[in-house]
Order: C-alpha cells, then sequence, then structure tokens
C-alpha cells in the first residue's frame, strides 16, 4: 500500500479524517428515536422520526469535500 493513489482528486475540508464517530452517534439517536416511536401508545397520530429531526450533517467533523488540483497538489493524492 505504500503506492497508493487516490483516483479522483479531493478531500475533506476540515482537518477530520473520519466521521466515523459522528455517524455513530446519529445511528444510535435514530435507533432509540424508533424504539420511542415503536413503544408510544398512540402510533396513529404521528409519523415515525425523520432524519432531520434526528442529526444535522453540518455539526459533522467533516463540512464536505472540495475539489483540488493534482498538479499543484501532489502530495494531497498520496492515500
Amino acid at each position: 500500500m505504500s503506492r497508493s493513489r487516490r483516483h479522483t482528486p479531493k478531500c475533506g475540508i476540515c482537518k477530520c479524517d473520519s466521521e466515523k464517530s459522528d455517524k455513530k452517534i446519529w445511528h444510535q439517536r435514530m435507533r432509540a428515536a424508533i424504539r420511542h416511536y415503536l413503544h408510544a401508545t398512540n402510533r396513529d397520530e404521528k409519523l415515525p422520526p425523520q432524519i432531520k429531526e434526528v442529526s444535522n450533517v453540518w455539526a459533522f467533523g467533516k463540512d464536505g469535500k472540495v475539489w483540488f488540483n493534482p498538479k499543484y497538489h501532489p502530495e494531497l493524492m498520496r492515500k
């Protein structure tokens, strides 16, 4: 893997390498909300929880991805 390189020239905007912990917390909250919904007595009046009710993608560690020019930044092409 010492010679592995990116195929597409894009990377995350912030210093955060992974959103694994953010996704783990989000899934825990979603499962808890669904569990709460299933145990509610009056399910007919309320809809199941939606993704936007439980999480906010703008609060995650990475704010998104950006394209870069591999000619000017060859070090970013390394994995």
